[in-house]
């Protein structure tokens, strides 16, 4: 109970300082927006525009407070570090995603990480509880939103509803944005959520869709089968492009981070959700299009539900990410690591077996099985960590959920909230950490089902 109290009192900080207001989500589906005004006992006191009355409500009808949408602040960095944490005992049982934290790898030793983040400065992090880390390069967006509903040009105007920085569809129609720059190479990324089936459109290297005679690329995902095709002014080249193909995997999500990898100088372009690989495509026809248009709609007659947001534009290297379904290891040419060595994916497909030393000054220093070598930090894509001898996280009393919004997840123990806002928390994978409430979408309490309570 001390712990709801604490990061309800954060929410309130912060929103006093927003133009959005939270959201109390109810088990049942009902939403109400406010402000949280305090709790006690069982309760929840809320604040609400819809009422008259400052309101009351059991905190067991409570599922969790959103918070509004913050854009994170632009940072001079060349990669990212994403680290996996091994999964404790229940999430595990429960088959449950482990917790993950990004930001610049600083150091490696070996007993610690360092990380540095934009939400709670640096952080030392237990390597004996890290399953893996996966590098990421950063290319400074282009474009990232939406953050206005006016970003997108909605076609026609009541098709999308702007809500929180999301594009919901709500009948036929499109979302478009014509930009004013698009590179040679780019790379779009966006979060699609939907219902049971998947049914999507995309329009890329398009001419603007107000034009009479529009030409670009169409990518068609319809409940599992992708398919591309071309459409040319001139006709020339126009029509499908590649074979079909079958991607079932999304038929078990409701949601995925889609990114699609352009370029207009070859004509390679390629699809991914979330790890994986869906489908590459070679456009062997010139002219290959480059249009500067890019749209997102559902094929005609779909009522299927669909929620676009997190939307980044950005510069593309040509090189495409290692895919985690296809990666096969060769028993001979890739054999299983020995003790005290780690299994090191580069970026471009190569494997290394070696013993990680430290990691300083953007630079990977390690021994394989033929020499000491150095690498830059740029230069890898995964590192494997698993330690000789686990440290199993203990789950705790007053440890609270605090979400990303980029959808990944911590865990820690809630124990203050500082004068301006500030969230400081307690985790066996980090110690004490003071966080910037902005880094987070919604917070959760009660995590632990209680024994003999469904």
């Amino acid at each position: 109970m001390k712990s709801f109290f604490l990061f309800t009192m954060a929410i309130s900080t912060l929103l006093s300082k927003g133009e959005e207001s939270a959201m109390l989500n109810f088990v049942n589906g009902d939403r109400l927006n406010g402000s949280l005004v305090k709790m006690g006992g069982d309760h929840i006191f809320w604040k609400s525009p819809l009422l008259q009355n400052e309101s009351k409500f059991f905190l067991q009808q409570v599922q969790d407070i959103s918070l509004p949408f913050f854009d994170a602040p632009q940072q001079n960095v060349d990669h990212v570090a994403h680290i996996r944490f091994n999964p404790d005992l229940r999430q595990q049982n429960e088959n449950l995603p482990g917790d993950i934290i990004q930001g610049q790898l600083v150091a490696v030793n070996a007993d610690n990480i360092i990380l540095n983040t934009w939400f709670a400065g640096q952080l030392t992090i237990n390597r004996n509880m890290v399953k893996d880390l996966e590098i990421f390069d950063v290319a400074t967006p282009i474009y990232s939103g939406p953050s206005k509903q006016d970003d997108w040009k909605i076609i026609p105007e009541s098709s999308w509803e702007w809500e929180r920085n999301r594009y919901i569809r709500r009948s036929e129609g499109m979302i478009s944005k014509t930009f004013a720059t698009i590179p040679e190479r780019y790379c779009l990324s966006f979060v699609c959520e939907w219902k049971n089936d998947l049914n999507i459109k995309l329009q890329f290297a398009a001419s603007d869709v107000e034009e009479d005679t529009q030409n670009g690329y169409t990518m068609n995902f319809n409940s599992g089968t992708t398919y591309l095709q071309k459409r040319s002014r001139d006709q020339q080249g126009s029509g499908l492009i590649g074979d079909y193909t079958r991607y079932p995997a999304l038929r078990s999500k409701e949601k995925s981070v889609f990114r699609l990898f352009v370029d207009t100088s070859s004509g390679l372009i390629a699809f991914f959700s979330d790890a994986d690989l869906v489908q590459q495509w070679n456009d062997t026809n010139k002219p290959y299009l480059s249009g500067k248009s890019i749209q997102i709609s559902q094929p005609n007659g779909n009522t299927t539900p669909l929620t676009i947001s997190r939307i980044v534009l950005s510069e593309w290297d040509g090189i495409l990410p290692e895919q985690e379904n296809s990666l096969h290891l060769n028993a001979i040419n890739n054999p299983d690591p020995e003790k005290d060595e780690q299994r090191i994916h580069l970026r471009n497909g190569d494997i290394l077996l070696g013993k990680v030393h430290k990691i300083e000054n953007s630079e990977i220093s390690l021994t394989t099985r033929f020499n000491e070598i150095k690498l830059p930090v740029s230069r890898i894509k995964k590192l494997a960590l698993a330690p000789n001898e686990y440290d199993e996280r203990l789950l705790q009393n007053g440890d609270i959920r605090a979400w990303f919004h980029e959808g990944d997840y911590v865990t820690f123990r809630l124990e203050e909230i500082t004068a301006d806002g500030k969230i400081k928390g307690y985790s066996q994978h980090f110690g004490t950490a003071t966080f910037d409430p902005r880094a987070f979408s919604r917070l959760e309490c009660n995590i632990y089902p209680v024994p003999g309570k469904k």
